[in-house]
């Protein structure tokens, strides 16, 4: 029975189905039903075809009907997203009530009593059971959190010099050796970014982190100042912001502070009181009688007179940025930087990037917790480089087992952070348009930002770009690196000068990011003037990106082009050079001839097989190219030094070709220069290191 008849023989007069009939409902069949019944909540092609997309089944669609998240990554509009949560809820409603009239009607069934009224005291009492179980389940919690909180307090290494409470357990949940599994502070549903596979409903799971005892700090300054009554931590998405806030309410709560705990606030604007008073039951769970009066409140004024008669509450708010999309803010942080810069009040912790990287702390600990995983043919340094070593990319990039880096997640991040540099490109003044260049400039090549960026605020990408407290320019991850650089090379914005590429020598210890310092140096260098190799001359070329060897044209004649690869994980190629050669007077019959140059850039000793994984992967392409050109290829190594040629018989379809060794001297002599530099610093280093081995072993 398709979603149609179901709501003519099975639904009362007010078009609700039962839930047994929506749990039986495919997605096509759910959104047919929500069409019938909200005609203008999905009421254009797009919005129908993104919710398709979704494929929400009805099962999921009531199990979710309390998480707005799961709607709102639909990437519906808010609205959209908003009213088919509300309409989920109302389902809910609906099909809980107690009494099971309603559900006789559904099915035909003759009665002799009315329904009762919500008011009925059969109604009033299910509704009062509800409560008590909200407050038994707040005061489960919060036990278990204190005795889980106190055990790790009682072992015998903890700091008994330590200014704080429970120094053990301070200690423990700053080690990132060390893993915890929680209650959740909260006595509701736990939001889908703490959830995880084989895990209790209401537990969830904690790495120390060594920034857990700067906040603790922080917090135990701003309550004994008289100056700051908030703490702002503000970072970027991913670092564990949610995590650590969530541990602190765990250590807070087991010293029996009052802490009312909001972790969605999503959820908060869709039930105000209702999500106010959830909170509030865990922070007086060992208050009977204030609990109580908590379950007697039912409205906004209500609440707020009562924490007004109370002392000492301390307020955890996370996920404030759903308040920012609430009124359509843009997703840059620039109103909450604004209004942390501008009032006085705030004390703002700033965390940026993701895992610290030194020897034995957490970016080691989670390589010891996946050494199981494949490596999927990248290496640590690359992982650790394009993840930024925040724990949500990290998440992301393990599938079943093996690293992939090419997640769907990300390519939101990706494409996020190109529109903000095109938004300035095309808004900004042409001062504003150089200020950002220059910051962002600074960011990549870690060298200090342009003076006075207060003032330019609103230019800052702060959701992936900041300067440190040395005023020293960061990116958070080479996923936004990479692509803010190459819309800043398409925009012909470059980097190929003396001080970007004298940091080379700061990044020599990472050869991933060195090599993508030497790569965007060299095809930044081929771009503007040329390869001798390719057409002799020392011409510029065109420069596109590609995501793969369809999106390759040829459209222009007799002129180079450049093509990047769009990816940031792309192994096969680093570039390619594509020209088309026409002659003025083809003879009859005569294929145009079609020069192809693949690019692979190392910085290594030891080179892959990338051209044999070139012939195979653009095989096909090559098939489709010679029903029109005579293809000439020519296989292009740049190295630091290697100077050679190797000839290679066909290899069907592609014709006999060469495999080109071209020092980074042949294009750049400022290139070959700093990249020696950098090497000679990074031997000088290894010499040092070695000579105090020596004197400890003496």
């Amino acid at each position: 029975m398709n979603a149609s008849n179901q709501k003519e023989t099975g639904q009362d007069q007010e078009g609700i189905p039962t839930i047994q009939e929506i749990k039986s409902w495919d997605y096509e069949e759910l959104l047919e039903w929500i069409q019938q019944t909200q005609p203008h909540l999905l009421a254009n092609d797009e919005n129908v075809s993104t919710f398709k997309a979704a494929k929400i089944s009805g099962s999921t669609f009531l199990r979710c009907a309390e998480d707005l998240d799961l709607f709102r990554r639909t990437h519906l509009p808010r609205g959209v997203y908003y009213g088919l949560a509300s309409l989920a809820r109302e389902v809910r409603r609906q099909n809980d009530q107690p009494n099971q009239i309603a559900g006789r009607r559904r099915k035909g069934e003759e009665i002799d009593a009315p329904e009762e009224p919500f008011t009925s005291s059969k109604r009033c009492q299910v509704y009062k059971e509800i409560k008590i179980q909200w407050t038994i389940e707040a005061n489960k919690r919060r036990k278990a959190i204190r005795d889980m909180i106190t055990q790790m307090n009682d072992s015998p290494d903890q700091h008994s010099n330590s200014v704080d409470p429970l120094p053990g357990a301070v200690d423990k949940l700053s080690d990132p050796t060390l893993n915890h599994t929680l209650d959740f502070p909260f006595s509701h549903h736990i939001p889908p970014r703490f959830r995880g596979p084989g895990r209790a409903q209401a537990k969830w799971s904690y790495m120390g982190r060594t920034m857990f005892k700067d906040l603790l700090n922080e917090v135990r300054e701003v309550r004994k100042s008289r100056v700051y009554r908030r703490i702002w931590l503000y970072g970027n998405e991913g670092f564990g912001k949610s995590h650590l806030l969530a541990a602190l309410v765990c250590y807070l709560a087991a010293q029996d502070e009052r802490v009312v705990y909001l972790p969605n606030c999503w959820e908060l604007l869709e039930y105000h009181v209702h999500y106010v008073k959830l909170a509030m039951l865990f922070a007086w769970a060992d208050d009977f009688a204030t609990q109580k009066k908590i379950m007697a409140l039912y409205t906004e004024d209500e609440i707020q007179e009562s924490f007004r008669l109370q002392k000492n509450v301390i307020f955890v708010v996370d996920e404030m940025n759903a308040f920012k999309a609430k009124i359509g803010t843009c997703a840059n942080s620039t109103d909450d930087l604004e209004e942390i810069n501008s009032q006085t009040l705030n004390r703002v912790v700033r965390v940026y990037g993701g895992f610290t990287k030194a020897s034995s702390t957490e970016m080691e600990q989670w390589w010891k917790q996946h050494k199981d995983i494949k490596m999927g043919g990248y290496s640590r340094y690359k992982v650790e480089d394009v993840t930024g070593c925040i724990p949500l990319l990290l998440k992301q990039c393990v599938v079943n087992g093996v690293i992939d880096m090419t997640p769907r997640k990300w390519s939101g991040i990706y494409n996020e952070s190109m529109v903000f540099a095109q938004r300035i490109w095309t808004t900004a003044t042409v001062l504003d348009w150089k200020w950002y260049c220059a910051y962002t400039r600074a960011c990549i090549r870690n060298r200090p930002v342009p003076p006075k960026w207060t003032e330019h605020i609103e230019l800052v990408d702060h959701r992936f770009f900041y300067q440190d407290n040395f005023d020293i320019g960061r990116y958070t991850c080479g996923l936004v690196r990479d692509a803010v650089a190459n819309q800043l090379l398409e925009l012909d914005i470059t980097f190929n000068d003396i001080g970007s590429l004298a940091s080379l020598r700061d990044f020599i210890y990472n050869r991933s990011v060195l090599k993508f310092m030497v790569e965007y140096a060299i095809l930044e260098s081929i771009q503007s003037k040329g390869l001798k190799v390719c057409d002799g001359s020392d011409r510029g070329m065109g420069l596109r990106f590609f995501r793969n060897e369809y999106y390759i044209r040829f459209d222009m004649l007799n002129t180079p082009v450049l093509y990047r690869p769009e990816r940031t994980d792309y192994k096969t190629i680093d570039g390619m050079i594509i020209s088309v050669k026409t002659k003025r007077r083809p003879r009859e019959g005569e294929k145009q001839k079609l020069l192809v140059f693949p690019i692979q850039i190392t910085v290594a000793k030891n080179y892959s097989n990338s051209r044999l994984r070139f012939l195979r992967e653009y095989r096909q392409w090559a098939i489709d190219c010679r029903s029109t050109f005579d293809i000439e290829l020519e296989f292009l190594w740049i190295t630091p030094d290697k100077r050679d040629v190797e000839q290679h018989p066909p290899h069907s379809p592609w014709p006999e070709h060469r495999e080109h060794y071209i020092p980074f001297e042949e294009i750049s002599r400022d290139i070959w220069t700093e990249y020696q530099k950098a090497e000679k610093a990074r031997e000088e280093g290894e010499e040092e290191e070695e000579e105090e081995t020596e004197e400890v072993d003496a």
